[in-house]
């Protein structure tokens, strides 16, 4: 929880259109996702995070989470992890979107 009360900040500057979202790489939101989904009850078993982004609207915000998890785990519980981290991510940071052609490598 970011608390921005020491830089002046009222508690309604903090809506959606008064914030700037960071800028981040694929690889990073990655990494940011899955800590946050291994906080939730049953997300230890979560193995890895990848995102997922269409090529439809090259905005940084057209993507979801992919997660993968072990046997055993509670599946109806790592949805909801999975999509409400997706919404609080989507709030904080854009995705930087690769320039240059779609050919990996």
């Amino acid at each position: 929880m970011e608390l921005e009360g020491a830089s002046g900040w009222s508690r309604n500057a903090q809506s959606g259109a008064s914030r700037t979202k960071k800028l981040v790489s694929k690889a990073d939101l990655e990494l940011i996702a899955l800590q946050e989904i291994r906080h939730v009850p049953g997300g230890e078993l979560v193995i890895s995070v990848e995102i997922e982004h269409g090529d439809v609207e090259p905005d940084g915000l057209n993507w979801r989470l992919l997660v993968i998890a072990k046997d055993g785990a509670d599946l109806d519980r790592l949805q909801y992890a999975a999509t409400t981290t997706s919404h609080r991510l989507k709030r904080r940071y854009q995705l930087a979107m690769q320039g240059g052609s779609s050919a990996g490598g």
